[in-house]
């Protein structure tokens, strides 16, 4: 062995030896600082369940070791795990609940995917639009905002909390914090979120007000409400659209919330054009098949409108 490779710390050896086994490290608590290393399988009732392979032969044993005298694990990557919860949708939902219900009990141990896992798992739960899932995905972003061993997770989740919030029937909570999230930040993913989810608030307002006044364009004092709470949910939607372009699914769902408000004050016009702004520069965003399928459920007549160019033609001079 050369002095340079001796040199190595001993973690480095450790993941040459064992790179193409994917191993777990555990880092013990005790005075020699030992270290075992496996394939993490969960943990139950305070144990880890830790899968190792035995020397000479194919076949595995699991241990567990007590979760009180690990400092640490070093988790492994995990292809299979970051696609799953990569490309999540509605139809991998059992699948992402046992993954989350997995690692769960890591929730709290630096470096473990249970974080990411529980708010991607939350967020399916939220986009099913059933009340119960809502209140079990509120449930579980605060559990991770406050237990959460990560940053990016806990922020995550208290971005999720809010919309799980303004799902459950409380958006006059939410609304307070999340104007408070825009200020307080610069990051441009973080403004982005706490303006959706200002936008979700003034539309659950705008909706409500037109619930309580249904006759509300004959009342002199609910018009102007009426009108300003519908603008300012289109610069709210629209503001990523506007602002951050590239931000290929933010700005795609900022407008397919434009195109709700559109509706909903029956400017189908804008709503249209909306609709075709995402067909044509974010086709590759899930919204892209809502924008469509809402174009083609248009009248024929709305359909063929196009007010861009309409309005270059009315720019053109008159030749005669």
């Amino acid at each position: 062995m050369s002095v340079r490779t001796a040199a190595l710390p001993l973690l480095a050896l450790l993941a040459f030896a064992g790179a193409s086994h994917a191993q777990d490290t555990l880092f013990m608590s005790d005075t020699a600082g030992s270290i075992r290393t496996g394939r993490v399988r969960g943990c139950d009732a305070g144990f880890v369940k830790l899968e190792i392979p035995l020397k000479g032969a194919s076949a595995v044993a699991t241990v567990t070791v007590p979760l009180a005298e690990i400092a640490q694990i070093e988790f492994a990557p995990d292809e299979a795990r970051d696609r799953l919860l990569e490309n999540a949708s509605a139809a991998t939902l059992p699948q992402i609940a046992a993954l989350f219900r997995k690692w769960e009990p890591f929730l709290g141990l630096a470096k473990s995917p249970a974080g990411k896992a529980g708010n991607v798992y939350a967020g399916l739960l939220l986009k099913s639009g059933e009340s119960e899932k809502a209140r079990q995905a509120l449930e579980l972003f605060s559990r991770i905002e406050k237990d959460g061993w990560s940053d990016d997770d806990r922020l995550a989740a208290r971005q999720g909390r809010l919309r799980a919030m303004v799902a459950t029937g409380n958006a006059a909570g939410a609304v307070g914090e999340a104007a408070e999230l825009a200020k307080e930040s610069e990051d441009p993913e973080i403004l982005i979120e706490a303006k959706f989810i200002l936008a979700e608030v003034v539309q659950a307002q705008l909706k409500k007000l037109v619930e309580d006044n249904p006759r509300w364009y004959e009342d002199a004092l609910i018009r102007p409400e009426y009108h300003r709470l519908a603008n300012e949910a289109l610069d709210l939607y629209l503001y990523p659209y506007l602002f951050y372009g590239s931000e290929t699914d933010a700005a795609a769902r900022g407008l397919w919330g434009a195109i709700t408000i559109y509706e909903f004050v029956g400017d189908r016009h804008n709503a249209l054009e909306s609709a075709r702004d995402i067909t044509a520069l974010y086709k590759e965003t899930r919204y892209a098949k809502l924008a469509g399928d809402y174009i083609a459920g248009l009248p024929e007549a709305t359909q063929q409108q196009d007010n861009e160019k309409e309005a270059q033609d009315e720019a053109e001079p008159n030749p005669s």
